[in-house]
């Protein structure tokens, strides 16, 4: 028994050091998994002291700013990362420095757009701080958009382990400097400049310790008519995307108060927690190997990409059910008892992210196929689907209906995720149903037993 332990370990060991597709895949969730983990903890532990060091106000007040500037991120993004990871000219660098050209003129333009919005949005939510605060952390898209394209060129090669410590540094000086500024001042601006902080640090960093050639100024032409050829309809799939993640704390703003805003913030934060780990193992290791292993290619490619989703599915599907159990229990150990209505919002938003869980992200094998136009029309119906569920469920079941809208969504929508990943072999039925009844049958009790706690969301 021992040696077989032994044997498997060092097998285990052999393969994270080889230089195959399967053990850069493995290294890189390792990797994926460790960042989740870490940066995850490190940002519940600021959320912690700032909560004792800032009213929900402040954080009411930046999920309206974070609504701005990822709109404004999302209403320009024509797919430059992703085609830098798809494009088979990836690694050359006139596209690569035409890439990092047209990231610097999109984030001036949007800096710029943010001022024009900071007094329709200020007027819009009655919230005056807007005017200054809108203008200021959207410096931070200007800073972003100088980023080096090494940092995407790590990922299309599954090279993550720098890619990574860089990350957990910027995320460590950012909370550190978050802290001390709100100890400070106690004021909401400790959040809008600490969001300067991670830009430049992240920026500097990137520069200076990742791998690669330095970019310069260039704009080839073929290189800008194959990035914005593929990125037009990538442009209207994050708007959707957009929607997607956004849309319920938009249309909230216009029916409860930003303190409100701030509870429901920390509860989202919690109770989708298994969904992040699953959206970035996607979008880091599974996007680049579907590029690198094409499901149409053999069933080989395919029995092995089923086996990692399948894998990253039954593990987060798990951890939703813990979180659903606990969520109020957590939320009362975490956080001051103004924060106690996030408890049961921990445990409905598990129940609502369980067919997201399931299906782990499958529609990106669209874009590693350069199908961007369908991956559009996927987004965007689930998108609308979500706004008109969000609407519906805060009109007729208040905060209740707004949490369960997306997970509504998203299982109303399946068929067309379902038609649209076949066309590339990419379709695990199978798998994607047995993980959205377990996962609804344990997330689903859970809120049954959290009932008297759950009845607060209600109108």
């Amino acid at each position: 028994m021992m040696r077989m332990a032994a044997f498997s370990f060092s097998n285990t060991i052999s393969l994270l050091k080889g230089e195959g597709t399967r053990a850069k895949a493995m290294r890189a969730s390792v990797w994926v998994i460790l960042t989740v983990v870490f940066s995850n903890g490190v940002r519940l532990l600021s959320n912690m002291i700032l909560t004792r060091l800032l009213f929900p106000e402040a954080f009411g007040l930046m999920a309206l700013v974070q609504i701005f500037i990822t709109g404004l991120q999302t209403f320009s993004d024509v797919g430059i990362r992703i085609s830098i990871i798809q494009n088979k000219r990836g690694d050359d660098p006139d596209f690569l420095n035409t890439a990092w050209t047209l990231q610097i003129i999109r984030g001036v333009l949007l800096w710029v757009a943010a001022c024009v919005l900071a007094w329709p949005a200020s007027v819009i939510y009655g919230q005056p701080q807007l005017m200054l605060l809108l203008p200021v952390t959207a410096l931070s898209l200007v800073l972003a958009g100088m980023m080096p394209t090494r940092v995407a060129t790590a990922n299309r090669h599954l090279n993550l382990g720098r890619l990574t410590m860089v990350g957990l540094t910027v995320q460590l000086v950012t909370v550190v400097s978050t802290a001390l500024l709100a100890w400070w001042w106690h004021s909401v601006w400790a959040l809008a400049v600490s969001a300067l902080i991670a830009a430049a640090v992240n920026n500097t960093l990137s520069r200076h310790l990742l791998p690669g050639e330095p970019n310069r100024l260039r704009l080839e032409r073929d290189s800008v008519r194959e990035i914005i050829g593929f990125g037009k309809f990538v442009f209207l799939s994050t708007i959707s995307t957009f929607l997607i993640t956004t849309s319920d704390r938009a249309i909230l703003g216009a029916y409860f108060d930003v303190d409100k805003i701030g509870i429901y913030t920390v509860g989202l934060l919690i109770g989708t927690l298994p969904n992040l780990v699953v959206s970035t193992l996607s979008n880091k290791v599974l996007l680049p190997l579907y590029r690198m292993k094409p499901t149409t290619e053999n069933a080989g490619n395919r029995r092995k990409l089923f086996r990692a989703r399948r894998i990253i599915a039954m593990i987060a599907v798990l951890v939703s059910a813990i979180l659903a159990f606990i969520g109020p229990w957590l939320i009362g150990l975490l956080y001051d008892p103004r924060y106690a209505l996030a408890g049961p919002m921990v445990t409905l938003f598990t129940l609502s992210y369980t067919a997201a869980n399931a299906v782990v992200n499958s529609e990106d094998v669209l874009l590693a196929n350069g199908d961007s136009r369908r991956y559009f029309i996927h987004q965007a119906s689930v998108a609308a689907l979500q706004i008109c569920f969000t609407f519906l469920g805060i009109h007729y079941f208040g905060l209740l209906g707004a949490i369960l809208a997306p997970g509504l969504a998203k299982l109303v929508t399946y068929p067309i995720r379902a038609a649209m990943t076949a066309r590339y072999g990419a379709l695990d039925l199978r798998a994607d149903m047995l993980f959205m009844l377990v996962g609804g049958t344990l997330t689903g009790f859970a809120c049954f037993l959290h009932w008297p706690e759950l009845r607060q969301l209600l109108p």
